[in-house]
Parts: structure tokens; sequence; C-alpha cells
């Protein structure tokens, strides 16, 4: 293997020579000399292309004095072979054949501010902080920025709709290909090789989406992210009192947790991967049409979600196809293979990962081992095998039955910590109610009334206290619906019970059943309001 193959790109001009590959900076540090290239080259008004300027910001120029922002998004994981396993997909009924729950695999291309690559600290790859406009479209021009330039309008500033797959892919391309030859510092770079624009991985839009490590577990697999407000603050949907059914200007809402905007509603946007059905907890294997993500400004409030999927046939009776409510966003990411040196540090921690996390670690299993030995059993004649076979059965048996032993107690210990924190909810949100009683009788009380202000601040501790109860509560039960079968989670609920009688804690059983009804609830709508939580306690 050659190494010219994994060098032909320029140190970046932010790095020294002889400085070990990684980004050893801070933040600003890192975002600095990369802010600074990009203004020399853009005269557009910001409000044409960061209309809210947010710290951390990637601001890339364009032709024509153009610019497209980029926000960062890290997925945290140790060394290069780390990665996070994320859940993507929702429990709508009415969705479940594309959009049933499933788990899938994430890494970033670039080690995060701060990490020096291979070590911990996360990486992170980068997408765009808004849809691609018209006006940044029409800036690069079809021949990949020759075209004539036009100053951008407040028009302009509408998703670009009504381009292919092809020619969203085609955009990237020449994208790329003009910031490597008129403003190549300006990309982020990993072991000395510039990154690249593409379309999003589905993967890497519904992560980003969703909020990735911005919010919590259980934040995470909600349908929507967490909102300060109702929905219409955050995105254009199909109603009057939303988009009025007509494309809007993006930035003009809130953004989510990682400050993207317009990443749900308003253009529904392409992913680079094929769509495949969802057939319970993995994707099914015929690969069709294209995949439009979030809902558009015609999709309905009820039906608008981050795991909204659409399959788009590519083309129609006229040719390619191309919709007036689709638009996309890019991302920037890096090879995987930088250099030799990058491959043998791959390969050694490829040789250093445990025993237990094979090949086929979180994929769908294979056929019932046991079966396939029977079978293999049956099929041969040879009696030395046979009896080979028997005995390695019973040994596959045996590791099986403490497996399931192991992962039934490991159930059992999450549902009784999920049990023992609904009693911590019932008594931090006594005092919080037992607080403000308190403060009724000292209403006419004067405001710098010792009394007063200590109390108050005693309320103040108290609802902190609740709602961090609350919060943890929720991601345990996220990380019980994500781990356990409901099969598995009702049978080892009986378990715990008989454990509560056994051990004289009778006054817990109501908890566990409110445990359980929680963990239904929470497994069909992916979230559980605070108000809800205690419901129907006896």
């Amino acid at each position: 293997m050659r190494s010219s193959r994994y060098t032909n790109s320029p140190a970046p001009l932010s790095r020294k020579r002889g400085r070990r590959p990684g980004f050893a900076l801070t933040v600003l540090a890192f975002l600095l000399p990369l802010a600074a290239l990009a203004a020399s080259q853009i005269t557009w008004k910001e409000q044409f292309y960061n209309p809210h300027p947010l710290p951390k910001d990637l601001i890339l120029p364009m032709p024509c004095g153009g610019a497209m922002v980029f926000r960062p998004v890290v997925v945290p994981a140790d060394r290069l072979l780390g990665d996070r396993r994320i859940t993507l997909g929702g429990q709508d009924e009415r969705f479940t054949f594309a959009e049933g729950f499933r788990q899938d695999f994430l890494a970033g291309s670039f080690a995060a501010p701060g990490a020096a690559a291979g070590a911990q600290g996360g990486r992170l790859y980068y997408i765009g902080k808004y849809e691609v406009t018209a006006d940044q479209y029409a800036a690069l021009g079809p021949q990949g920025g020759s075209g004539a330039c036009k100053p951008p309008t407040n028009l302009g500033r509408l998703p670009k709709t009504q381009v292919s797959w092809n020619e969203a892919v085609d955009f990237s391309v020449h994208y790329t290909e003009w910031l490597y030859a008129k403003a190549p510092a300006a990309l982020p770079s990993e072991d000395k090789v510039r990154g690249f624009l593409r379309l999003p991985t589905e993967a890497e839009w519904e992560y980003a989406a969703r909020g990735g490590a911005a919010v919590s577990d259980s934040e995470f697999i909600r349908p929507l992210f967490p909102m300060q407000g109702p929905l219409s603050d955050y995105a254009w949907f199909g109603s009057p009192d939303s988009s009025g059914f007509k494309p809007q200007a993006v930035g003009l809402l809130k953004p989510n947790p990682l400050g993207l905007y317009d990443i749900l509603g308003n253009a529904a946007e392409m992913v680079l991967d094929p769509f495949r059905l969802n057939k319970i907890s993995r994707l099914q294997g015929q690969a069709g049409g294209l995949i439009a993500k979030g809902g558009d400004y015609l999709t309905p409030p009820d039906a608008i979600r981050s795991a909204e999927r659409e399959e788009i046939n590519p083309f129609d009776a006229k040719g390619v196809k191309r919709s007036e409510s689709i638009g996309f966003r890019l991302v920037i990411v890096g090879p995987v293979l930088t250099s030799p040196q990058r491959l043998a540090q791959i390969a050694q921690e490829w040789h250093d990962l445990p025993k237990s996390e094979s090949a086929l670690a979180g994929t769908q299993r294979l056929e019932d081992p046991l079966d396939e030995i029977d079978l293999l059993i049956k099929s041969t004649e040879d009696q030395a095998l046979k009896e080979r076979l028997t005995g390695l059965k019973t040994v596959i048996e045996a590791n099986i039955a403490t497996r399931n032993e192991q992962r039934n107690r490991a159930a059992v210990s999450m549902l009784e910590f999920g049990t023992f924190l609904l009693t911590r909810i019932k008594d931090s949100q006594a005092m919080v109610e037992s607080r403000k009683k308190a403060l009724v009788t000292l209403e006419n009380a004067p405001t710098a009334d010792p009394s007063r202000q200590l109390l108050q601040k005693s309320l103040t501790e108290a609802e902190a206290t609740a709602a961090l109860d609350i919060k943890y509560y929720r991601d345990i039960l996220s990380q019980i619906v994500q781990e356990y079968p409901p099969k598995t989670i009702d049978d080892e609920l009986i378990v715990l019970k008989r454990e509560f009688n056994e051990q004289g804690h009778t006054h817990l059983l109501p908890y566990a059943d409110l445990l359980q009804r929680n963990l239904a609830q929470f497994r069909q709508s992916g979230d559980l309001a605070s108000p809800e939580i205690l419901k129907g306690l006896r």
C-alpha cells in the first residue's frame, strides 16, 4: 500500500510541522482561524447566510461572496474505532412499518477540539445549520461556481427545492472542489487530510435532528426534540397557523438543541441512503428509492417527528422527479483511512478489541445456534463428529443459560432502581408541596423577612431536586425500554414483586405496578409528562 494515496492533501494552515495529528486546541482557538479566513471572502450580509450567529459556528465561503454555516455534532466515543450506539425510529403505530425503533452506530470524522486523535473525548462531524437556500444553490452555479453572480435576496432565503438527489450530490461535489481550490484551509482536517461535503447519512441526520449528545437518552428517543414552547415555534408544518402551506425563509423560527434551524418541517431533506422498510428492530433487505426526512410545510402537525422518513421515487412519467417540498442540507466529513499510520493505529485498536465485541455485535442475531448444531448432528454419519457436536451443543446451552440469567438479573436491578426512584420522586414532590403551603402562611410577611427568604430558598432547592429526580427516572425508563423486550420486563417485574414480598417491602408493590404502567406508556409514546408519572399511585 503506497503512502501517496493517503497524503495528497496539504497540511492545513492552522497546524505547524511536526505536531502530532489531532485537534489539541481549544474550541475558540480551533474556530477563529477558519472564521477569519471565511470572513475575508464573504461579501453577503449576514442575514442572508447566518441570521442567528451562535458560538462554534463553522462558516465556509462560497462563490459570489456567499457563505454556508455548519454546526459541530459531537459523538461521544473513545479512540478511532469507538462509536456510539443510537436508537433511531419511533413507536408510532401509524408508521412502524417504516420507522420502528432500531439500533444503529455512529462516529465522527474529526477529533473534537481539545482531544487528540485516537484519545478519549469524542469525535464530531459538521452539519448544515440551515437548509441549503435558493441563493446558495445559485451562487455555486451549474458549473460549480463559474456562473454569473447575483446579489442575495429575501426570496433567495427560501430552501432550495425542486432539485433531484443527483443534483444535490453534484452540488456537494462542486462545492467541495471550489473550496479545495479557493479556500482549502477553511475546511476542517483530520490527520492532515481535509474534509469534504456530501449529503448526510440517515443516522447522521437523525442523530443531529434529535439533539445528539446535547440531550439525555430519554429526550433523544422522544418523537420531538425538547422544545420550550409549541411546535409552531420550531417547525413550519401544514396548517394555516403555521406555514400557510407554503415554504418559508430559513432561520425564522427557533433551533433544536444543537442550533439547527428548520430541521423539522419547511422542506423535507434528502439523505445519502436509499429507502428500506423496517423489519422489527432492523431495516429490511430491499433498497428502494430516496429518503426524505423530517416532514415539510404540508405535513400535518401530528405527523411532524424526528423519525419521519418517506420514500421518494427518483423518477416519474416525465423522467427525473423534482419536488417543491423537498430540499437538503450538507455535512462535512472525512475519509476513514487517512494515512498508513492511521491504518496501523486502527489495526492495533482492532487487535485490542475485547473478544466479546465481535464483528456481529449489535446486528440482528443469526439463526438459533442450537438448531444449527442439531441440523449438523442429523446430517452427519460420522459418530465421532456427532459426539463432538453434541458436547459442543451442551457447552453452548450452558453459556446461553448463564447469559440469560445475567441479563435477567440486570433487568431486575434496573427495575428495582426505577421503583426506588419513584419513591424518591413522591418524597421530593411532597417536599415541594409542603414548602409551598408554608409560604402561603407567610404571604403577608415582608419580602425581606428572613423566615420568608429562607423558606423561598428551600422551595427553590426542593424544586430543583424534584426536577433532577424526574430527569433520572425518564433516563431509566429510556434505558429499560431500549435494552429489554416487553416480555422480559413483565417477567422480571413479577420476580421483583416476589422479592419485595419475601423481604417484607410490600409498601413498594404499588410503586412497582406504577413503574410497569409508566414503562408501557413510555414505550408507546416515547415520552412521559411529569404530572403523569405518579398518576394512579395507590
